[in-house]
């Protein structure tokens, strides 16, 4: 970090299904994990830490209340192992921003989709599953409202 002016901080274990069973290594690289590179930045006087997160962060949105919206002001209400440690990070990274007028922002991306996606994240698994004539997973009771980026639009969009 010592060359750099702006740190964009995408390190994080994201898999929701994993973080229920292994809690700990969750909590380490994301909670852990972006503390050490908040204080490494703050050491450097980066100029910029940019902070990707996660709208699970709010938890679920429903059918059922299809006028309900997230937005920034929107109270966190994590559901898993995952949205948690992601919520803690970014309460970290306010910290940061209030304790040390360190220069941090936060975006709460949702899914993203495109090429070399683990094939067990939803899409790869849905098309995998629907070649292979197998059933198509559903969570719960097939409620839950889901937001998909293509990976690209997302770049431009943090660029």
């Amino acid at each position: 970090m010592s060359e750099c002016d702006t740190v964009v901080h995408f390190a994080a274990e994201s898999n929701v299904d994993k973080s229920i069973k292994e809690p700990s290594v969750f909590i380490q690289t994301n909670v852990l994990g972006t503390e050490i590179l908040l204080e490494t930045a703050k050491e450097f006087n980066i100029k910029r830490f940019h902070h990707i997160s996660t709208d699970e962060v709010f938890g679920t949105l429903s059918l059922e209340n299809l006028e309900k919206k997230f937005n920034e002001k929107t109270p966190y209400y994590p559901r898993s192992t995952y949205s948690a440690s992601k919520a803690s990070s970014d309460h970290l990274v306010r910290a940061f921003i209030e304790t040390h007028n360190f220069p941090a922002t936060i975006s709460n991306c949702s899914n993203n989709y495109g090429p070399f996606q683990f094939p067990q994240t939803i899409i790869p698994l849905f098309i995998l599953n629907a070649i292979n004539n197998k059933p198509l997973p559903i969570y719960g009771k097939g409620l839950a409202i889901r937001d998909y980026l293509y990976v690209t639009d997302t770049a431009k969009l943090l660029i």
